[in-house]
């Protein structure tokens, strides 16, 4: 089971959109025989809670046990950071109430929550919600030493992937004509006195250029440029 879960993470490394990340904590919350999930990274503020991602199997299943959520959303003691907090809620110990009544209209036996601070203490937090049918295990899963830290060491990286997913892509470098012709052949050797006469223009010009290449590859040097504009594909 927890190796099925680990193993279901390893996509997250290389994704490359917020569907292949939701594929991803989908196959994690099978791995332990959920019948429904939902992982919420919430970013606190002074006011209030802001839901920064949510990846759900099934739009607004949770709706009903968000109060049981924000009970463990609740920011510790100052100077704690990294805890872990779970609950297990089941329909035989419930009492009659809305929560007990959800329970029953998705088939399920009991409901697993688990809060994992996350980054510094009080910033970011994680929230799994996951649903199990009777006789799944949940209360046993609940109970095993490694299933909070699992799913924490799962929450970080998804954090990590929307994170990554939401920088824009830096653009790419590009030089005009006379720049790449100017460092090219700079990158055979040539000083800017002999590109001058090789290309026909005044040495001036050559230099005004170079000048123009070093501050868009962020360099300041004929050396330098001729490497990155190599390393970035442009010569």
């Amino acid at each position: 089971m927890v190796v099925g879960a680990l193993r279901a993470l390893r996509p997250l490394m290389d994704a490359s959109s917020f569907q292949e990340v939701g594929q991803v904590v989908r196959d994690f919350s099978r791995a332990f025989g959920a019948i429904h999930h939902a992982l919420g990274i919430v970013e606190r503020g002074p006011a209030q809670n802001t839901v920064h991602s949510l990846f759900e199997d099934e739009q607004g299943w949770c709706r009903a046990f968000r109060d049981s959520c924000r009970q463990l959303l609740r920011p510790q003691a100052p100077g704690v950071g990294g805890a872990i907090r779970t609950a297990l809620h089941t329909v035989d110990d419930l009492p009659k109430g809305r929560v007990q009544e959800e329970l029953r209209r998705l088939d399920a036996h009991s409901l697993l929550l688990l809060v994992a601070e996350m980054r510094e203490p009080g910033d970011t937090a994680a929230c799994f919600a996951l649903l199990f049918e009777r006789g799944r295990g949940a209360a046993r899963l609940s109970w095993q030493r490694g299933l909070a830290r699992l799913c924490h060491h799962a929450a970080s990286l998804v954090l990590d992937a929307c994170l990554r997913l939401e920088d824009p892509p830096q653009a790419r470098t590009r030089l005009s004509a006379r720049e790449a012709e100017c460092l090219r052949w700079a990158s055979v050797g040539k000083t800017s006195w002999e590109t001058a006469h090789i290309i026909g223009v005044s040495e001036r010009t050559v230099n005004f250029h170079l000048g123009n290449a070093f501050a868009k590859l962020n360099v300041n040097n004929k050396q330098a440029a001729v490497a990155q504009a190599i390393l970035q594909g442009l010569l």
